[in-house]
Formats: C-alpha cells, sequence, structure tokens
C-alpha cells in the first residue's frame, strides 16, 4: 500500500491538481503558481472564512470514513458563507499530514471533498501542505461573494422580531455520542443522526433567499451549540430573546433515541453543535412569505420559536415561567463541552 512517503510532497500536489481543475472562468491561475489568481465582481462583497479540523479536537480518524470527512472539512466553511447570505466561490485546502498515511485514504478524503466543492460550484484553487508526527490538521479557507447591498449581519435584530430556525436541532450531536459510545448502530434512527453528524448539509440556499428578500434580517448559522451561537447574535444586536423551548424542532429519531436512552432532547438541541442550521430573526409580516419561499424552493422547514425583547438575557419561557439559560457550548480551549 502507497503512503505518502512514497510519493512525496510533489506526488501530492499532482494528485490534489488533478482532483480539482480543470477551474471555472473566473479562476486565473490556481494551484500552479505562489498564489491563486481569481477575477471580481462589480456590486459584491469578498467574504473569506477559515476553518481549522485538528484530529483528537474535532475528529478520530479510526471512526470518520475519509469520504465523510472530506465532505464535512468544506461544509462547514460553506455554513459560514450562508451565514451571511451570500454565494460560496473558491476554497484553499491545507494538509497536514503524518507521512505514514496511506494515499489510498488521502485519495478517498479528496474525492468526499472535489463532491461537496462540485456540489456548490466551488473552485479549489490552492493551499498547503506540511508535515507532522502528531495528529493530523485539515485548514480549509473559504471564499464567498454577496451583492453589496445584499449583506447579512449578526446586528440586525429588534425588539419584536421573531425568531426563526431552519430544520430540527440536536440531531448532530446524538450522532456523535453514538458513535463515542455505543457498539451498536445499525437502525435506520441512528444511522440517520450518524448522517446528521458526518453529513451537515449548509444551507447556502436558505441563506441567499433570506439575502435577496431585502427585508431586515439578523443571521447566524449554529455551530457551536443553539443557545451559544443564538446569544452571540443578541449580543451582536443587543437585545434579549424569549424562546419557546417546546417549539425547538425535533426530529422524530432523535425523540425516539432519547426516550429510550432516557436523555432530554432539548439538551442535544440546545448546547450540542454542528447543526449547521441558521438562526434569523425578522419582523412578523416577512415570515409567511419568507418561509413559504423557502419550503418552496429549497424544500427547507422554517421553525418560529419565539421573540426578540429588549434587555439582554435569553430566557426560555415554559408554562408561563421564565428560565434563564446561559448560553454555553462548544468552547475550543476548554477541555470538554462547557453545559
Amino acid at each position: 500500500m502507497l503512503t505518502l512517503t512514497d510519493i512525496g510532497e510533489f506526488g501530492l500536489i499532482d494528485l490534489i491538481k488533478k482532483k480539482f481543475t480543470p477551474y471555472g472562468p473566473e479562476t486565473v491561475v490556481g494551484i500552479d503558481d505562489d498564489c491563486a489568481v481569481v477575477t471580481g465582481r462589480e456590486g459584491f462583497y469578498t467574504l473569506y472564512t477559515c476553518d481549522s479540523q485538528v484530529e483528537g479536537s474535532h475528529f478520530i480518524t479510526d471512526l470518520v470514513p475519509p469520504y465523510l470527512l472530506g465532505q464535512k472539512i468544506l461544509a462547514v466553511n460553506l455554513s459560514d458563507i450562508a451565514a451571511m447570505g451570500g454565494t460560496p466561490r473558491f476554497a484553499l485546502l491545507s494538509l497536514v499530514l503524518r507521512s505514514e498515511i496511506s494515499i489510498e485514504w488521502i485519495d478517498t478524503f479528496l474525492e468526499g471533498f472535489r463532491y461537496k466543492a462540485n456540489q456548490y460550484d466551488v473552485d479549489v484553487i490552492g493551499g498547503n501542505l506540511a508535515h507532522t508526527d502528531g495528529g493530523l490538521v485539515f485548514d480549509v479557507t473559504c471564499i464567498g461573494e454577496v451583492k453589496r447591498n445584499r449583506l447579512l449581519l449578526r446586528n440586525q435584530a429588534q425588539a419584536g422580531d421573531m425568531i426563526l430556525v431552519t430544520g430540527s436541532l440536536g440531531d448532530a450531536a446524538a450522532g456523535l455520542k453514538i458513535l463515542l459510545e455505543e457498539q451498536k448502530m445499525n437502525t435506520a434512527r441512528e444511522q440517520y443522526l450518524l448522517n446528521r453528524y458526518f453529513l451537515p448539509e449548509p444551507r447556502v440556499g436558505v441563506g441567499k433567499i433570506l439575502a435577496e428578500s431585502k427585508n431586515r434580517i439578523a443571521l447566524i448559522d449554529i455551530s457551536d451549540g443553539f443557545a451559544q451561537d443564538l446569544g452571540h447574535l443578541l449580543k451582536q444586536s443587543r437585545v434579549g430573546a424569549i424562546i419557546d423551548p417546546e417549539r425547538i424542532p425535533l426530529s422524530q429519531q432523535l425523540v425516539s433515541w432519547c426516550s429510550e436512552k432516557n436523555y432530554t432532547p432539548l439538551d442535544f438541541a440546545s448546547s450540542g453543535g454542528e447543526d449547521y442550521e441558521l438562526i434569523f430573526t425578522t419582523a412578523p409580516e416577512n415570515i409567511n412569505e419568507l418561509r413559504k419561499k423557502i419550503q418552496d424552493d429549497v424544500g427547507v422547514p422554517v421553525t418560529i420559536i419565539g421573540e426578540i425583547t429588549t434587555g439582554d438575557k435569553l430566557i426560555f419561557q415554559k408554562n408561563e415561567v421564565n428560565y434563564e439559560i446561559h448560553t454555553q457550548g462548544w468552547n475550543h480551549f476548554s477541555s470538554s463541552k462547557e453545559k
């Protein structure tokens, strides 16, 4: 079995070039030179985002198929572009690898990355290679664009706005728990939850619909956990929120699995993270048209879960009793997920 030692740095570069060429018309220079060169478009802002995935912190190589890992590593960056109402255009992929890693593993990983790039018309135009004796590191920089008068930010929420969320929450966190702790994962229910962890779907189409609506909208994606990411939006907008926890959308698979395991679904939904759904706020009069447009065009359900308030508190309200929620979720520099 060939390893990275056998083909070397430049053999790997050749493999990568074959995976990600030819380019689209706006890529002038790709992997062949010291810098990639692309043309910009008048009337657009350029969006930049980057994300690192570190072995041991974000994934365990033996537990995650490389094809799925390749898809996920790009998807989480695309989600950031979606959260600005943008369109992803280009990606830079940096790989920090052990010499003994097999070429078959790398090739399969790159196939997954290419699949996701092709799905969203993203040109992979460069990156970097480095050696490590420790854990693998994958670093992606994604570049997108959005019309100058359509940019969506976190700081646009106002008191009286409704709070909405796409899809369902908590599935990915449950999938991770199954992956790490359970031996039997053969049921369709558990496979669904695992797939939600392995294969998040960035809501690029939803973000573009929200941007094109011309409504005042605050928007953020859910990476670290619903409560924490909503907390970021509230802080940027200098507002508070009241959430009805019974409205938080939960999949039947999550509810069934939690019932069997004696877990609370809301724990996974509120602080689990890695859902990569979107939270957005807008005035009540905009909601019906937006929900219909999103459902009709991209088939993604949207649920009203609460309301923006004055002040700075995030409140869960159940049976007319208020519970203040501390907006904690994933913290990169903590030894575990904070609760």
